[in-house]
């Protein structure tokens, strides 16, 4: 699969055209605030250690800068300097095995008192396989609250409401089960990204996408 090159460095475009409100929604609310002393991400399931990782060990882990199209389903697309950890690596700090066969990846927020917590379930190796990350900054600044700080997954090859915002725990399961999204408004489990007229806001105009998965253009 061609993948855009990772960009490390960019500076961040400061004459983009205002982005979709639907950018900034938030299931659940989002937090008022999120305290990172005590925030942590819990790894469990098959094929991993039940492990609950403090902010400082996720920071540890290798951080990589990519430039990659970030989907909606509502038609729309931005392309960002993302900033993170490989899916990958953060599994490793779990004891994961590697096997990927009939397993599927469940992603929790944190949630919020009044509305809960949200749900997404994407297919692991087929996350791996593309490079998901795990991110915590977009165009050199942190992540902010509407858009998942402090930790949001994202699977550049499916839409945006697969990946959850505000990232409390990830679990290894052997079933592909259906998230908010797909419950609340009838979105489709897989998730693709399929071809189609898309705005691509960055750039002002309307593209064309010709393939399904990860948009690489332009």
């Amino acid at each position: 699969m061609t993948r855009s090159a990772p960009a490390t460095g960019t500076p961040a475009r400061r004459d983009r055209p205002a982005k979709p409100s639907s950018l900034r929604y938030y299931q659940d609310g989002p937090p008022e605030h999120v305290d990172l002393a005590r925030w942590r991400l819990t790894v469990s399931g098959l094929g991993v250690e039940d492990t609950a990782l403090d902010w400082e060990r996720v920071q540890a882990a290798p951080r990589l800068t990519e430039n990659r199209r970030y989907v909606c389903v509502c038609n729309w697309s931005t392309r960002e300097n993302w900033s993170g950890f490989l899916l990958a690596d953060v599994l490793r700090l779990a004891g994961f095995d590697g096997a990927t066969e009939g397993r599927y990846l469940r992603q929790t927020s944190i949630g919020t008192p009044e509305k809960g917590v949200y749900t997404s379930t994407v297919p692991l190796g087929d996350a791996l396989e593309r490079r998901a990350l795990l991110i915590d900054r977009i165009d050199g600044a942190p992540l902010p609250l509407e858009r998942g700080h402090p930790l949001r997954l994202l699977d550049f090859g499916l839409y945006a409401y697969k990946s959850v915002k505000g990232l409390a725990r990830l679990e290894v399961t052997d079933v592909f089960e259906l998230g908010e999204w797909e419950m609340r408004a009838g979105y489709t489990l897989d998730g693709q990204i399929r071809p189609k007229r898309y705005r691509f806001c960055d750039l002002g105009r309307h593209h064309f996408v010709e393939r399904p998965g990860e948009v690489t253009e332009p």
